[in-house]
């Protein structure tokens, strides 16, 4: 019975629950942002398919966590060996089965909620750049420009694209590679001996974390430039300014000290920055409906 409990926990560790409710606001914002600015009310959002949309879009970014996993077993040997399948506790070929299982099925979702074309034509250009980011060619531009195309991918499905739509994608492509930093800088081991075009590796990870806050900056451009596509709403302002602040102290702090337990600190901040700016949009959706 305890083989059958470690084997379980073993395999939900690969569905990485712990990027589960960034991975939720990311694909929640777009949407109500969307819904709102297209009809000045939430009332479509209430009634759409929201839990399977939300379950289809939460489908497309697990399943590539486990595809990820599976085809970065070496470097999770020697940067992470305690993960599920480095370690032995979970099995490569079900690994994988069970990432190709969920991405058909986020697929087939995607097109149910949504039976938007372009939108699947999104998402599934979304999927296939970050698998050739996890698999054939690691460099940072190709997983922010994966990361960035999810916000598009579900506002198409809503609303035309907009200068919203634009400042979205620029949104999480800056903030993807932000968060690559102290990451890049923790796998650094791995990546030499695997992936070796990681910026980390390239430009060397002491000088890559003293130049971390040029991705970090842009995101406080970004925020900014919502405030005023979005009437400069100060109640949504509060938040992106400490989210924003958030993710460029993030960069400053490991300028000098690249220590784990550092760059773990400045991982934690750069999520905390995605949350309060998705918090800060949800509510001024909110806010502007209700009140």
């Amino acid at each position: 019975m305890s083989n059958i409990k470690n084997k379980l926990v073993a395999y939900i560790e690969l569905l990485r629950p712990g990027w589960w409710l960034a991975c939720f606001f990311i694909g929640l914002t777009p949407g109500m942002l969307a819904i709102f600015t297209n009809s000045g009310s939430l009332d479509d959002f209430i009634e759409f398919k929201t839990v399977i949309w939300a379950f289809a879009y939460w489908a497309s970014i697990v399943g590539i966590y486990v595809f990820n996993d599976v085809v970065g077993i070496k470097e999770d040997e020697i940067v992470n060996p305690k993960r599920p399948l480095p370690s032995g506790r979970a099995s490569k070929k079900i690994a994988l089965v069970f990432s190709l299982i969920i991405l058909t099925l986020a697929i087939f979702l995607w097109w149910y909620s949504f039976n938007n074309i372009l939108s699947s034509i999104v998402q599934l250009s979304c999927i296939g750049i970050i698998a050739v980011y996890s698999a054939i060619y690691k460099n940072n531009i190709l997983l922010g420009l994966g990361a960035g195309l999810i916000p598009v991918g579900v506002w198409i499905a809503f609303a035309p694209i907009s200068s919203i739509t634009i400042a979205l994608f620029l949104l999480i492509f800056f903030w993807e590679l932000t968060l690559d930093v102290p990451e890049n800088i923790l796998h650094f081991e791995g990546d030499l001996k695997v992936h070796p075009k990681t910026f980390a590796i390239i430009i060397g990870k002491e000088r890559f974390a003293k130049i971390g806050i040029i991705f970090a900056l842009p995101v406080f451009a970004v925020v900014l430039w919502l405030f005023v596509l979005l009437d400069m709403n100060y109640i949504y302002l509060i938040f992106g300014l400490i989210g924003s602040l958030s993710i460029v102290y993030s960069q400053l702090s490991i300028r000098d000290n690249i220590s784990p337990v550092n760059l773990g600190r400045s991982l934690g901040l750069v999520m905390f920055s995605m949350f309060m700016i998705n918090i800060g949009l949800i509510v001024y959706t909110i806010v502007q409906t209700y009140f």
